[in-house]
């Protein structure tokens, strides 16, 4: 589908969902930013630099559903990759399941009681009761049915590897998932997002900075976009790739399993108008149809538009969904690889 294709309610919601997010987060970033200033904390200036081999190229892995679908991780073992490897918080633990170590993960969202379940939760039963986002979304079925044993295991698995691997976390991390990190022994380094334009006085990214003057970087709304960006402009790697990075869902997967399903019934005034929010797109590699959400409609156009200003080549290598353009070529992962 043409952007212009677009439905105009669809198109509605999109513009509304940088000042719906900044109204549900705004409060939480100040808070957890004030919760997170300590004594003698590094953050992305301390970064050590890479060597040689790892600073040529990097595969960026994210959580979509083609990381599990296409064998992204088993390729990426197989191939006895050299280059640097950055995960994001939700595709650490399958990382981990498969013997791949990150170099860097980075973790964003502030939501109190979900993200810590990328670490191993101390309270996963009381976090997950008359919560079903998890389990609506996730295709890893042991993920998905996260059993109190399956929970135990990853707590075991994060606390054997962390300190090996260097956690890109962001002020916005709510306290359990600071202290998560703290006791895998993580090492550490702090980093602030930008949520506005920081030039503006009443600023809320300003606004974060003067509580902590942890450098600020952009994220695209998501953290599979923020470790792009991360890679790119702070590491300095000018070849990247992505993987399950779909920004959207594989045709034979319910509306119901969508990340916002319940948010979107109240912006629609009939089945039709609900049906328009979920617009289709044509993989251009494999000719497969995917279809997107708002939400991940507003991170593709985020994602292209911050694309258009950075430096070096990046290749989509998810195999699958809806984020391409001219300046973005689909690659298979092995050919990149390769």
């Amino acid at each position: 589908m043409q952007d212009n294709k677009l439905d105009s309610s669809f198109k509605k919601v999109v513009a509304q969902i940088t000042d719906i997010g900044k109204a549900w987060h705004s409060d939480d970033l100040i808070i957890n930013a004030k919760n997170n200033v300590e004594p003698d904390q590094k953050s992305l200036k301390d970064l050590p630099p890479l060597s040689a081999a790892k600073q040529q190229q990097a595969i960026v892995i994210s959580a979509g559903p083609s990381l599990h679908k296409k064998n992204q991780l088993e390729k990426i073992k197989a191939s006895h990759y050299q280059g640097t490897i950055v995960a994001i918080d939700g595709s650490l633990v399958k990382c981990l399941k498969q013997g791949i170590i990150p170099d860097y993960v980075l973790t964003l969202d502030p939501h109190p009681t979900r993200m810590v379940r990328w670490f191993g939760d101390d309270n996963f039963i009381e976090h997950t009761k008359n919560d079903d986002y998890f389990s609506r979304q996730d295709l890893d079925i042991n993920f998905r049915n996260n059993s109190i044993a399956e929970n135990e295991a990853n707590i075991a698995l994060i606390n054997q590897y962390a300190p090996q691997i260097k956690l890109i976390i962001c002020s916005s991390a709510p306290k359990n998932v600071v202290k998560r990190a703290k006791e895998a022994g993580f090492q550490m380094y702090w980093w602030n997002p930008i949520v506005d334009d920081p030039q503006q006085a009443q600023s809320l990214t300003r606004a974060i900075y003067q509580i902590n003057k942890f450098p600020c970087m952009n994220t695209g709304g998501n953290v599979g976009t923020a470790a792009w960006v991360f890679t790119n402009a702070i590491l300095n790697i000018g070849r990247i790739a992505l993987t399950g990075m779909d920004l959207g869902y594989h045709l034979d997967t319910p509306v119901e399993m969508t990340q916002t399903y319940y948010e979107l019934q109240e912006f629609a005034n009939s089945p039709e108008e609900f049906n328009a929010f979920f617009p289709k797109f044509t993989y251009p590699a494999t000719g497969e149809v995917f279809y997107t959400d708002p939400t991940y409609y507003w991170y593709r156009h985020n994602f292209l538009q911050l694309l258009e200003k950075a430096a070096g080549e990046t290749f989509n290598c998810s195999e699958a969904g809806t984020l391409f353009a001219d300046n973005l070529p689909c690659m298979p992962l092995n050919e990149y690889i390769n």
